[in-house]
């Protein structure tokens, strides 16, 4: 199970407004990061030692890659859910959202 942000759009190869736009992107995605593992539960801490931030241009991937994690996050029949990948993506939309658009104010400006 991850969470994967991608942004895109038309103009986004211009070299400056890319450039910050993958900065932001890395920001947000280790925000992410850690706010999973500083609320994932904790057993033996094999999940929160297999969250991890993959970034490609302007995806970022953010996730665990044990088995049960899918588990945690959602609940079985047996356990209930304890998410922890979806409230901290949610916790960063706002972020996300708030740097693009100072990014495109900034760049419209001539910064």
């Amino acid at each position: 199970m991850t969470t994967k942000v991608t942004v895109t759009g038309r103009g986004l190869d211009t070299g400056t407004f890319r450039s910050r736009l993958e900065d932001l992107v890395e920001l947000v995605a280790r925000n992410v990061e850690k706010r999973a593992k500083d609320v994932v539960p904790v057993d033996t801490g094999a999940t929160k030692g297999s969250i991890f931030v993959d970034r490609k241009g302007l995806s970022a991937t953010v996730g665990p890659t044990t088995e049960y994690a899918p588990f945690l996050e959602f609940g079985t029949v047996h356990m209930s859910a304890r998410p922890f990948m979806i409230p901290s993506l949610e916790a960063e939309r706002s972020n996300l959202e708030k740097g693009v658009n100072q990014i495109i104010s900034q760049m419209g400006q001539g910064r």
